[in-house]
C-alpha cells in the first residue's frame, strides 16, 4: 500500500497524502490501483485547485454506481457501519482554504471482474427500490409480458418530448475573453475527448479509437467521463494519456462548472470531441464563451426510444456544435431531413475499415451439408437492451417443435446473468443452449451459421459487420439502421411476440430450404459491400483531425 500511497503523492506534485483503509478498502484499492484514484482525486483537484481534500472511499456492489456527494465529517462514520465505507484519503492543500469533503465511489474487486447486481430502477427512495424490486420481480418470472409493455411504452414518446431539432442559439463573441487562460500541462494543443464512461466495449470502443486517431495526430490527449461506474477500460485511456479524470465517480453536482473550466485553464483545448457526455454537452454555451476557438465535433450512434438520448442533446445543440459525425444513414437523415441541420456539418461515416474478412471476400463459407442442423447463435451483453431472453424463448420455441434441425450457442457475459440461467433452466434448455464466456469473435462465428440480434434499440451493429466477414447470416429485429446491413428477408419487427413469429418463420425456412441461407447471405454481402464502399470512420476522423492541427 504505500507504494500506492507514493505514486498518488508523486503523481499529485508531491503533496502529502494520508491514507487510512480497511481490509475491504485494502482489497478494493489494491484492485483499482493508483492511477485509477488517482484519476478520479486529480478530478476533484482541478475543480478546487489548492484545496485541501477529504475522501471517504465508498465500495459499490451494483450497476449503475451512484456519483459523488458532499460528506460532512460528523456523519460520514455511517457509511463504515453500513459496510461499504472502507477508507479515508487526505490531500494536503493550501492552509488558508477550507477542505472539501467528497465520497468517492470505487467498484467493489468483484465488479472488476464480473457484472456487479443490475438495479432496473436505482434505488435513491424507498418507493423507487419497491418499484424496482417488482420490476426485476416480473423479469424473472414473464420477461416476454414485461418486455411487451416496455415496447408498446417505448412506441408512445413522453408527453414532455418536444421534436428533434436545434433549440440553443449560435453565440458568437463580441469583444475579447477577458482574464488569462493558462495551460499548464502537456505543452501542446489538446483535444478533449469527452465520454460517458471507460467501458471496454459498444460505443465506447470508437471513443477510444478517436482519442488515438486524436494522440496520432500530434495532439496531447484529455479524456474525462461524466458517469460514474467502474471504469474497467482505465487501462487503455491511460495508455493513449496521462490525463484521464475519472470525474463522476467523486464530484457533486456543484463541481462541475469549476471541473469543466479546469479542464481548459489546465490543457491548451483545441478540439471537443464529445462521444455520449451529456456534462459536455450542457457546457457548450459556456465553453463558447470563454473558449470560442475550440473545435467542437460530436459522434453519435442511436436513438433512444423515448427520450431520443445524446442524439437528441446533440441536434439541440447543434448550433454549438462544428461538425456531427453519424455512423448510419438513419442518422445522417433525421439530422439532415427531419432536423435541417446543414448536410456540410454532418458527416456519415460507418464505423468500418473498408476490409473483408478473407474467407468471406470469396463468397461466403462452404454450404451447409443436408441433414446438418442450423447453427443458430446470439452474440452480445446480457443486458437489457440485448433482450437475451427472447433468444432463450426462440430456442425453447423451435427445440420444442424440430429438436433436431437447430443447434444453439450463446457468448456473452452482463448483469442480467443469473435471469437469463434462471429461464434456459425453466425452460428445460440446460443440454440445449451452449453457453460460453467472452471469447475471440471469430470462434464464435466459425461455429454458428446464423446470428440472431434480439435487441429492442441499435444503431448499426459491429456485430453484424463482423458477422458479415466470417460469412454468417444475421437475422436481426428491425430497429435503428439495421436495415442497411440485414438482408431484408432476415429482419423481423420489434414488439416482443412479432419479433418470435417472424424470426421463427425465416429459421424453419433457413433450415428445411438446402439454398436458402446462401440466397440469404448472398442479399446480405450487397448490402455490407455497398456499406464498406463509402469511407470508414477511422479514416475519415484521421484526415480530419490532420486537417485540424494544420489549420
Amino acid at each position: 500500500m504505500e507504494d500506492i500511497v507514493t505514486e498518488v503523492r508523486e503523481g499529485l506534485g508531491g503533496r502529502e497524502v494520508a491514507l487510512t483503509l480497511s481490509a475491504a478498502g485494502a482489497d478494493a484499492v489494491r484492485a483499482v490501483g493508483a492511477e485509477w484514484l488517482l484519476a478520479a482525486v486529480r478530478a476533484l483537484d482541478l475543480a478546487h485547485p489548492g484545496h485541501p481534500l477529504e475522501l471517504v472511499l465508498r465500495t459499490n456492489r451494483s450497476e449503475p454506481m451512484p456519483e459523488g456527494w458532499a460528506v460532512q465529517p460528523a456523519v460520514a462514520g455511517q457509511t463504515f457501519v453500513e459496510g461499504t465505507g472502507v477508507g479515508r484519503l487526505s490531500v494536503r492543500g493550501e492552509a488558508d482554504v477550507p477542505a472539501v469533503w467528497r465520497m468517492l465511489q470505487m467498484p467493489h474487486p468483484d465488479l472488476l471482474v464480473r457484472d456487479g447486481e443490475y438495479t432496473f430502477i436505482a434505488p435513491t427512495d424507498p418507493l423507487r427500490r419497491r418499484v424496482g424490486a417488482l420490476y426485476s420481480a416480473l423479469y424473472h418470472r414473464a420477461p416476454l409480458l414485461l418486455d411487451t409493455w416496455r415496447q408498446n411504452r417505448n412506441s408512445i414518446p413522453a408527453a414532455t418530448r418536444s421534436p428533434m431539432h436545434p433549440k440553443a442559439p449560435h453565440l458568437e463573441p463580441v469583444g475579447a475573453v477577458t482574464g488569462p487562460r493558462t495551460a499548464d500541462l502537456g505543452g501542446r494543443p489538446a483535444a478533449w475527448i469527452a465520454m460517458h464512461w471507460l467501458t471496454p466495449a459498444g460505443a465506447e470502443s470508437w471513443a477510444f479509437t478517436s482519442a488515438e486517431i486524436a494522440r496520432d495526430a500530434g495532439y496531447e490527449v484529455v479524456i474525462t467521463v461524466d458517469r460514474s461506474a467502474p471504469q474497467k477500460a482505465v487501462a487503455r485511456a491511460l495508455e493513449i494519456t496521462p490525463h484521464v479524470y475519472l470525474a463522476a465517480n467523486v464530484l457533486t453536482g456543484e463541481d462541475w462548472d469549476g471541473f469543466l473550466r479546469g479542464v481548459l485553464d489546465r490543457h491548451d483545448v483545441e478540439v471537443l470531441h464529445i462521444h455520449h457526455s451529456a456534462r459536455a454537452y450542457a457546457f457548450l454555451p459556456e465553453l463558447r464563451h470563454i473558449s470560442p476557438g475550440v473545435h467542437v465535433i460530436d459522434s453519435t450512434h442511436v436513438v433512444e426510444h423515448r427520450t431520443g438520448g445524446f442524439v437528441r442533446q446533440s441536434l439541440e445543440y447543434s448550433n454549438l456544435v462544428d461538425h456531427h459525425h453519424v455512423i448510419s444513414p438513419e442518422l445522417r437523415d433525421l439530422y439532415t431531413l427531419d432536423a435541417g441541420v446543414s448536410r456540410d456539418k454532418v458527416s456519415y461515416r460507418p464505423l468500418t475499415g473498408g476490409s473483408t474478412h478473407p474467407g468471406a471476400a470469396a463468397g461466403a463459407r462452404p454450404a451447409r451439408r443436408p441433414g446438418d442442423p442450423l447453427r443458430v447463435g446470439f452474440l452480445g451483453r446480457l443486458a437489457p437492451q440485448k433482450r437475451p431472453f427472447l433468444f432463450v424463448e426462440l430456442a425453447r420455441r423451435l427445440h420444442r417443435s424440430q429438436p433436431d434441425a437447430f443447434t444453439f450457442l450463446m457468448q456473452g457475459s452482463g448483469p442480467l446473468e443469473p435471469q437469463v440461467s434462471g429461464q434456459i433452466a425453466r425452460s428445460g434448455l440446460n443440454g440445449v443452449i451452449t453457453r460460453r464466456a467472452w471469447g475471440p469473435v471469430g470462434d464464435f462465428f466459425a461455429d454458428v451459421d446464423v446470428l440472431v440480434i434480439t435487441s429492442d434499440n441499435e444503431g448499426l451493429t459491429l456485430t453484424s459487420l463482423e458477422a458479415d466477414e466470417h460469412g454468417v447470416l444475421v437475422v436481426s429485429a428491425d430497429v435503428g439502421s439495421q436495415r442497411t446491413v440485414v438482408a431484408p428477408v432476415a429482419l423481423a419487427p420489434r414488439p416482443p411476440q412479432q419479433f418470435l413469429r417472424r424470426t421463427i418463420e425465416v429459421l424453419k425456412h433457413l433450415a428445411a430450404d438446402e439454398g436458402a441461407l446462401e440466397r440469404a447471405y448472398a442479399a446480405q454481402r450487397s448490402l455490407l459491400d455497398e456499406l464498406r464502399a463509402a469511407e470508414g470512420a477511422a479514416d475519415f476522423l484521421t484526415t480530419y483531425y490532420r486537417t485540424l492541427k494544420e489549420r
